[in-house]
């Protein structure tokens, strides 16, 4: 109250006039920043005619913007932008999870602009998963059109390390005579197929081969495969391709090729470390047939030789084992020097055979003397039960 019953100074009155000319400068500004307002609402309200102030943009501009978004995506699959990605794992993961989302158009383009350098795209480190992943998404026409730039090469480029993939995934798509024809191209040298077959990753190559494409169409492929059964079933690798093959020829003049030229060779290539697992494979798989029945002549005939070595005596293991017990006795009874095996100064002719004799009977008195054990220990249990009764 004191304050407001206080008399006003000059002073005060000078004070007051400065704070009223502030307020009425202040008041002008507000003045003039509200028709500003005023304008700037003018200009930007849909019912004034200032509305259509703007450009619309045409149909072919609204075009062009998007082909220039295109533009820039298909440059991403620029051949420099593809080649350089491939130099880093995360840079082609990258791609590999774009080309499922791509249009054929796209996928196109990829093959053009990599047009002369796919062998080089699947025998590089990362570039192979990327191919692999290409060829999974191209139509036929599309793989033909790479078929053709890797065809006179597959047989080199399927021994690399990192080739041999995307090549493995080519014979698993193919599904035309033209593609297996271009597939089987490289493979009409005879050096090529050989050196394909006794290489790790070619050995994998060629069974795709065999597998997929059909025996009428491999069958230039099938005479050459025969001529070298004898190197090839000596080798590691060249043996899967020898059972894969055997397993899937059913033409009746290749099945002869195969059988005479392993019954020439039948000795050098049984008491191989490799090749007796194909002699065990072809009893397994012949057993019932005429030509395995011709094949146990020839084993009982050359026993002697092939129990005398280490590979080739198991063959002469198995082959006591899928003989029946009147077969057994049968050559038994026919062999010669029959005392040799249970023993004597001959002993040593034949030690394999031995050794697959002198097991079985140490396992039949084995199971001899265990049966006889558990009858005694029944007997006794009923003796202690009388006793208690």
């Amino acid at each position: 109250m004191k304050d407001i019953d206080k008399e006003i100074s000059p002073e005060d009155l000078d004070n007051s006039n400065e704070i009223t000319s502030a307020k009425s400068s202040q008041d002008k500004i507000f003045s003039s920043n509200d028709t500003y307002f005023a304008k700037f609402s003018t200009f930007f309200s849909p019912s004034l005619e200032n509305y259509n102030c703007f450009p619309k943009l045409k149909p072919s501009e609204q075009n062009n913007s998007e082909n220039e978004d295109e533009k820039e995506d298909q440059s991403q699959f620029s051949k420099e932008n593809i080649i350089s990605a491939f130099n880093n794992q995360k840079s082609t993961k990258q791609l590999q999870k774009r080309l499922a989302e791509e249009s054929k158009e796209t996928i196109d383009l990829i093959i053009k602009e990599l047009k002369g350098n796919f062998r080089m795209v699947i025998m590089n480190k990362n570039g192979n998963y990327f191919c692999s992943d290409l060829l999974k998404v191209c139509s036929q026409e599309q793989r033909i059109e790479i078929l053709k730039e890797l065809s006179p090469f597959i047989s080199e480029d399927c021994t690399h390390e990192f080739g041999t993939h995307p090549i493995q995934n080519l014979i698993e798509l193919s599904s035309s005579e033209e593609e297996y024809k271009l597939l089987l191209f490289s493979f009409n040298d005879y050096n090529k197929l050989l050196l394909a077959s006794l290489n790790q990753n070619g050995s994998f190559v060629i069974q795709k081969l065999i597998v997929n494409i059909p025996e009428k169409i491999r069958y230039q492929f099938n005479q050459i495969f025969v001529q070298f059964i004898c190197i090839l079933s000596r080798d590691m690798y060249g043996l899967c391709a020898v059972k894969k093959f055997i397993g899937y020829t059913k033409n009746e003049l290749i099945v002869k090729q195969i059988f005479n030229t392993i019954i020439k060779n039948f000795v050098s290539i049984s008491s191989n470390q490799f090749g007796n697992y194909l002699i065990q494979y072809l009893l397994e798989k012949w057993w019932k047939t005429a030509e395995g029945v011709f094949l146990k002549k020839i084993i009982v005939s050359k026993m002697q030789i092939l129990s005398g070595n280490h590979y080739s005596s198991y063959i002469c293991r198995l082959f006591f084992k899928l003989c029946t017990n009147e077969e057994k006795k049968e050559f038994l009874s026919n062999l010669n020097n029959i005392k040799a095996i249970k023993g004597g100064s001959q002993q040593t002719k034949m030690p394999g055979l031995n050794k697959f004799i002198y097991e079985n009977k140490e396992k039949k008195e084995k199971k001899e003397n265990n049966e006889k054990k558990e009858i005694k220990g029944e007997n006794k249990e009923k003796d202690v039960n009388k006793k208690e009764q």
